[in-house]
């Protein structure tokens, strides 16, 4: 009898912390900031890196043969520098990836972006992605000095996200990209490059943040995902970390609060849901 009195009473005992700690989540406005922060971080950094991946695509492919988007070059004859525009028009059309893209991305490009000294600055003309439009001058540099693989300089200046029912949050961002995998092949889907740095900017509610990548994120070509590295998000003096995983291509990352406490999180379309 003593046994199960025991049991009832560890189970009992768990519950009730269980519960306790639902409710300091949901009563506690420090962990809403929180909230609002990671995502705002991981949306920023995903869909901004979306975009990165779209115009390395639609550059290559010229539009693929399709009607959305509609990709012109000028001047169209080989040379630099030249200007890329992708229109994907007011209402849009969805990628293989299935996401929703309305407006204009303006690519501003000096050279083929595999050679030393070559530039890409990438800018938006009421651009949506999924409902949420960007607003950036973003600027991709190729640093590299020597023949294994190619470095980039990457910057993203006044950066803002504004979400449908009208929230914003602004982002700004300065990285190393470091190529570690597929320079040996002309394809670019076996790229794998090691992303340093750090960015900082203001949650839609209007509390800044700053991120340091403490682990270098890796991003393949074929992952529309960050598969692994750590990312230090600090808000009011407190510090929690957003790990990406261990390789695997998926949407989950886990962070880890001062106290220890941790939570899994999907990167997603929060907005949407």
């Amino acid at each position: 009898m003593k046994k199960y009195s025991f049991i009832l009473i560890a189970l009992f005992t768990f519950s009730m912390a269980f519960t306790s700690c639902q409710k300091e989540e949901a009563e506690n406005p420090a962990f809403e900031e929180d909230l609002a922060t990671n995502e705002d971080v991981a949306t920023a950094a995903n869909l901004f890196q979306d975009t990165e991946d779209e115009v390395d695509l639609q550059v290559e492919t010229r539009g693929g043969g399709l009607d959305c988007p509609a990709v012109a070059v000028s001047p169209d004859d080989g040379t630099f520098p030249r200007t890329i525009t992708i229109d994907y028009g007011p209402d849009g059309c969805e990628g293989p990836g299935g996401r929703l893209r309305q407006g204009r991305i303006i690519v501003f490009q000096t050279d083929q972006m595999a050679n030393p000294g070559a530039t890409r600055t990438i800018t938006f003309e009421n651009f949506f992605v999924d409902g949420v439009q960007l607003q950036a001058t973003k600027t991709l540099a190729n640093v590299s000095t020597g023949t294994d693989g190619i470095t980039f300089t990457r910057t993203v200046d006044g950066g803002s996200l504004t979400f449908p029912d009208g929230d914003v949050a602004y982002w700004e961002a300065s990285h190393t990209l470091t190529q570690v995998a597929g320079a040996d092949t002309p394809a670019m889907i076996d790229n794998v490059f090691e992303i340093a740095g750090g960015s900082s900017g203001v949650n839609r509610n209007g509390v800044a943040f700053t991120v340091g990548i403490t682990e270098p994120l890796t991003k393949r070509k074929n992952c529309p995902w960050i598969v692994s590295g750590v990312k230090a998000i600090t808000v009011n003096g407190r510090t929690r970390t957003l790990d990406y995983g261990d390789g695997a291509c998926d949407r989950i990352a886990t962070v880890t609060y001062p106290n220890g406490f941790t939570r899994e999180v999907l990167i997603r379309n929060w907005w949407r849901l």
